[in-house]
């Protein structure tokens, strides 16, 4: 892993939908039960206040305040949270820290380590102070959270990608809508069948503008843009056969008419117009919302092999915290990861509710996580698969990848003259800066 450093930006990820949770956890669950906390310790933190700032301003907001309430009203620690949520967190996380302060927890995506990571503490010894269990966390959501052997955020929330299709276009089609297609030339081939322009109905909705969707699809094709090549970040677009696939791929589809030059791939997929498409979880709400007949499964995998690609968002402990307030914050991070006498706890609710699949193999366990199809689909990835996402999770400059590399390149095929090999050449140049800019 390379060294931690203050990095220019982050990766911004949207989150949504929520569901009230009613559970009070308490308890060891996933925990260790051996590792009780004493009397004189829960006294100890009698009276302690720990703020929490977080960017959830959505309906996933009125879930956290509600947890949070409940844990202010039912935690015998004495423990206060007061909760900061704000649409302009990176602004109010910056002022804060430039002036000496900031909160004692945060909420964030893992890559804020690349942003904040001089103001986060290591917080490694949570498995030691706390009944959390370590092993029961999938390794490789630890190993996005930490650099070398330092811990930087507990997961909360699992963003991957998946492949929806819609069932009733596969059925028109003369397709198996139960059988979804495994490769990419399945894919293209099942495309070419669902294409109805009588109807406008596209069989492939790959976006020109959604550099994320992308990136997993041309990830499963041609591995990572970026890798570490002897201690040197290594831009790898030119001369990727993988890469060239998938823009091939997309390049014909979309002059056979198979694949919509639109922006907003989801809307189509909600309105019934898509047969195949690639997207997180949240896009479930549309689907169930326009009452779509769809199914949910895994990305075709490709040259590059077996990958579980997703961003890890976490619960982080400042430098602005006490010793304290610290341990205030492990008590509130085990009480959302452990069981009441129910076995529920407030991460299994949170799992159920959202869509997100769990990080810990106790909750991926439980019958109400079990019950779900879409759960069950999305834990179905191999967790010791490779976890990073387009470049290698130590790089800090993902996002002037997604942002200034990919969108580039894909425009140039779908809508200038380029040819594939020079948007290749051209991705390969401007990574290059980009790659060049952390090198230093």
């Amino acid at each position: 892993m390379k060294k931690m450093n203050k990095w220019k930006r982050l990766v911004a990820l949207g989150v949504s939908t929520m569901m009230v949770v009613s559970t009070a956890a308490c308890g060891s669950g996933s925990g260790d039960s051996s590792k009780s906390d004493s009397t004189e310790k829960k006294d100890s933190k009698k009276g302690t206040t720990i703020s929490f700032w977080n960017s959830f301003t959505g309906s996933d907001g009125d879930m956290l305040v509600e947890l949070v309430d409940r844990y202010n009203k039912e935690n015998e620690d004495g423990i206060t949270v007061e909760m900061d949520i704000s649409s302009d967190f990176d602004s109010q996380l910056s002022t804060a820290f430039a002036a000496g302060t900031g909160p004692t927890m945060m909420l964030s995506s893992s890559a804020y380590r690349f942003t904040y990571g001089d103001y986060m503490q290591d917080i490694s010894d949570i498995f030691e102070k706390t009944d959390l269990n370590k092993e029961d966390f999938i390794q490789s959501y630890l190993d996005y959270c930490s650099e070398g052997d330092s811990l930087y955020f507990v997961p909360f929330q699992v963003v991957g990608y998946y492949m929806y299709w819609n069932k009733d276009l596969f059925e028109a089609a003369g397709l198996d809508p139960e059988t979804p297609p495994t490769t990419w030339e399945e894919w293209q081939k099942d495309a070419e069948k669902i294409t109805d322009e009588s109807k406008n109905v596209y069989g492939s909705g790959i976006s020109y503008d959604y550099p994320y969707q992308i990136a997993h699809m041309m990830q499963r094709q041609g591995g990572l843009a970026v890798t570490d090549g002897n201690g040197k970040w290594k831009a790898n677009f030119k001369g990727n056969s993988g890469y060239a696939d998938f823009l091939n791929m997309y390049k014909t589809m979309v002059d056979n008419g198979d694949n919509p030059l639109e922006a907003d791939t989801d809307s189509m997929m909600s309105a019934g117009q898509i047969g195949i498409t690639v997207g997180g979880p949240w896009v479930t709400a549309g689907l169930d919302t326009a009452d779509v007949n769809y199914g949910i499964g895994l990305i075709p995998q490709g040259e590059a092999g077996d990958m579980n690609s997703v961003e890890v968002l976490g619960f982080s402990i400042t430098t602005a915290a006490s010793d304290e307030e610290k341990e205030a914050a492990y008590k509130f991070i085990e009480w959302w990861n452990s069981e009441d006498k129910e076995g529920s706890s407030p991460a299994l609710e949170w799992s159920v509710a959202n869509g997100f699949p769990a990080y810990t193999y106790s909750v991926q366990e439980k019958p109400a996580y079990k019950e779900s199809e879409k759960l069950s689909v999305m834990s179905s990835a191999n967790p010791d698969a490779p976890t990073d996402f387009i470049v290698d999770s130590s790089f800090p400059g993902i996002n002037d990848v997604l942002n200034d590399v990919i969108p580039e390149m894909i425009n140039s095929v779908a809508f200038g003259n380029a040819s594939v090999d020079d948007a290749l050449d051209k991705a390969q140049t401007a990574a290059d800066k980009i790659v060049d800019e952390y090198n230093k």
